[in-house]
């Protein structure tokens, strides 16, 4: 039980109470059919809500549902402030009535608390995400976790530079695209040639870094699998290459990664010359 947080607010003084909270909202089971968007604040529905609504619709439960918020309008219908792609997606699973929260505002009010809700979310931070995917069982995360053991790399959150551990790292987001672009191989064997090589590279975790040495592991596989490869690293000074990568001018466009990735590729082919001919 020791993961489980209580709802802790010291470290809030200072607060200014701007708003009344106004009446209490009373949580209701309505009928889809009662249920209407108002085009005056709601946004229509985009191709990319459209392929939000068949993803809701496809993996489906009601775990994953949140209350629809809604408000009373004319005729017996309720405005929906909030949940407009969740319901498309109930009724896709012909679900005939949904779990609302219902709230007694005017016109302006739905409008505000729309706009409200939809700029003032806290993204869930990769890290934080990554972490609940893999308590879920979920197979990318479990991949991606897998590799990061292999590699001796940590995925963290919310860390200054200064801060950051052997291994540790923000690139979570980049970890996951890699995986997919290069494999699992070409992945370890980059995450491994940044941690395990001289004193373990601390805070060169680095997207720019991690993409370098995967094009150049995928580009020729033999700097990858030498035997040799994190013996001649351990002399290569990763820091240092990192800033005059930071400091070389590119042309718009260009992909800045690539200049460290010549610079390690040149430095493997010099250093091993027998495997890497």
């Amino acid at each position: 039980m020791d993961a489980l947080r209580q709802i802790d607010i010291e470290g809030f003084a200072g607060i200014a109470f701007t708003t009344h909270p106004g009446p209490p909202p009373q949580t209701q089971w309505l009928g889809l059919d009662v249920l209407r968007m108002d085009d005056r604040y709601q946004r229509p529905l985009s191709q990319r809500g459209r392929q939000q609504i068949r993803r809701i619709a496809e993996r489906f439960r009601w775990s994953r549902f949140a209350p629809v918020i809604v408000a009373p309008v004319e005729g017996g219908l309720y405005a929906i402030i909030d949940g407009q792609h969740r319901c498309h997606a109930a009724r896709l699973r012909n679900i005939k009535s949904v779990p609302c929260m219902v709230v007694i505002v005017d016109e302006a009010e739905q409008a505000e608390a729309f706009t409200e809700i939809n700029t003032r979310q806290l993204a869930v931070r990769p890290a934080v995400l990554h972490k609940a995917r893999v308590t879920a069982g979920d197979k990318a995360a479990l991949r991606i976790q897998a590799i990061c053991d292999s590699a001796g790399v940590t995925i963290a959150d919310m860390k200054a530079a200064s801060d950051m551990g052997r291994g540790e790292t923000l690139a979570v987001n980049t970890i996951y695209k890699l995986a997919e672009l290069y494999g699992d191989a070409t992945l370890t064997a980059a995450l491994q040639a940044i941690v395990k090589a001289g004193d373990g590279n601390i805070g060169m975790v680095r997207a720019g870094i991690i993409t370098a040495y995967c094009a150049v592991f995928e580009q020729d596989p033999l700097l990858r699998d030498h035997p040799d490869q994190l013996d001649v690293l351990d002399e290569f000074d990763l820091p240092a290459a990192f800033a005059r990568m930071q400091a070389t001018p590119v042309q718009k466009g260009a992909l800045r990664w690539r200049v460290l990735a010549t610079e390690i590729e040149a430095y493997l082919r010099r250093t091993l010359p027998s495997r890497a001919a």
